[in-house]
């Protein structure tokens, strides 16, 4: 990371900003301290593997499936108060986790671990996006924000690993003081939010929720963007699943996480530079998704020297596609929004790439648990890639005049991203077949293209065994 595009990105921070930024170091410096060894900890209390799975999942269930619910609430009664809740209630949840023994209490703070999440986060992004009505600006800002975010995640579980070799009472009740301490930080040096309205609409929040789900350009724009999270999160079940499997050495994932955090921290930067100077944003979210895309071919790669070296491949190009797509996800919501609904938006983005998500990897994980792939889930999954396509009507300039930034102006952008489109779906499709002939042991080809949408598909043939 060079110094001056750190100095140069900071300097543009508002006093707003700088202390938002700071947050999403805090957020993740306290959130990683605790939850990458809550399972470890039930363990040692004694459940048994059905408790665990309910109460992880209930901590994202509480997060993800709210997200909209918290976005609402800030937009209602201002970002501030619903990030300065969102820190207390966090407060009480890593509290009772880092304390309790009984099923009810640790249930009731993975509740309140995932709900403050969804409270403070679309509240947060929305502020901050308020902060920067510059498109330009904004992308360099967000860039900032996960830069934070990848420092976080990486000291983190670092700090959490020290404290939990002590006791996870430790662990629990140190995440507890770093969201106090960022509760009277935020108290004192968070100005009010003046962007977010006075709640002084009658409006039925359903009403506002049902003009979001018929605002077409940004929900294609949400089904698209959620292949980002769809892939991203195979960091913590597929990889780790193949790590498993491929190695049997759980060291593995930890330079899978080390690399990942560290390129999130030393390179974000430089690449959101390059990206607004040399692609746009069209460009930089096609290749960004391709590369992710493609980061799992890496995986059917076998290094018998060293046998970490295809995962951290797979790293290295997740976390290279993730740099790019994501500070440009993060600044492109409000063109689709209305200033007085923006964490509205920002909720019911994150809740539908929540619940997605979360299918998906129910799907993956059932997948990857079967001994051999049956062959008319190829074609399912082919169909549901064709989806990624639609990803052109979200920034082509046929189907973006409906969409309005908050400046009011009308977004319209150039046909320059369908050899973007193309790879992403080229790579998409190869990766899919690479993980067939894996599992079902049968060769795949490519042997030729067509043009669907405009957009090209390969078509695919099955050569079987003698």
């Amino acid at each position: 990371m060079k110094l001056h595009h750190f100095v140069k990105d900071w300097r543009l921070l508002s006093a707003a900003g700088r202390v938002l930024v700071f947050n999403s170091f805090s957020f993740n410096l306290g959130f990683y301290m605790l939850l990458p060894y809550l399972a470890e900890h039930l363990q040692n209390l004694g459940f048994s593997g059905w408790y665990i799975g309910f109460i992880i999942g209930l901590r994202v269930l509480s997060q993800q499936g709210l997200f909209l619910i918290g976005g609402t609430l800030g937009d209602k009664f201002g970002y501030k108060p619903m990030i300065l809740c969102g820190c207390a209630v966090r407060i009480v949840g890593f509290f009772l986790l880092g304390i309790s023994d009984s099923f009810a209490a640790i249930l009731v703070g993975a509740f309140c671990t995932g709900f403050a999440g969804a409270l403070f986060t679309p509240s947060s992004q929305a502020y901050l996006s308020s902060e920067y009505p510059n498109a330009r600006e904004r992308n360099r800002v967000f860039a900032l924000q996960n830069l934070a975010s990848e420092a976080g995640m990486l000291l983190g579980p670092l700090i959490g690993l020290t404290l939990f070799s002590v006791s996870f009472m430790w662990v629990g009740l140190s995440a507890a003081g770093v969201f106090f301490i960022l509760l009277l930080l935020q108290w004192y040096y968070l100005p009010k939010d003046v962007h977010a309205p006075a709640a002084t609409e009658k409006q039925l929040f359903l009403l506002d929720w049902w003009a979001m789900l018929k605002n077409k350009p940004f929900m294609r724009f949400v089904f698209a963007a959620c292949v980002y999270q769809i892939l991203f999160h195979q960091l913590y079940l597929s990889i780790p699943h193949q790590a498993r499997v491929q190695t049997g050495d759980p060291s593995v994932i930890t330079w899978v996480f080390m690399v990942s955090s560290l390129m999130g921290v030393l390179l974000q930067l430089p690449v959101s530079h390059w990206v607004d100077k040399q692609l746009g944003i069209a460009k930089g979210m096609g290749i960004g998704m391709a590369l992710m895309g493609s980061a799992f071919l890496a995986l059917n790669l076998h290094f018998t020297p060293w046998p970490p070296l295809p995962f951290v491949l797979c790293a290295i190009l997740l976390s290279s596609g993730s740099m790019m797509v994501y500070p440009l996800i993060g600044a492109y919501v409000p063109r689709f929004a209305t200033p007085s609904k923006l964490a509205s938006y920002y909720g019911l983005y994150s809740c539908i790439g929540g619940f997605l998500h979360l299918r998906e990897n129910w799907g993956a994980g059932w997948l990857l648990d079967l001994p051999q792939f049956p062959s008319g889930w190829l074609w399912a999954d082919l169909r549901r890639a064709r989806r990624v396509v639609r990803y052109r009507a979200v920034c082509s300039g046929q189907q973006a005049a409906g969409i309005r930034a908050g400046t009011g102006v009308s977004l319209r952008l150039t046909q320059a991203h369908r050899p973007a489109l193309n790879a992403l779906m080229l790579v998409t499709i190869q990766s899919l077949i690479s993980r067939m002939e894996a599992l079902s042991g049968l060769p795949f080809r490519i042997t030729r293209s067509t043009e669907v949408s405009r957009v090209c598909i390969p078509s695919i043939s099955i050569a079987t065994k003698d």
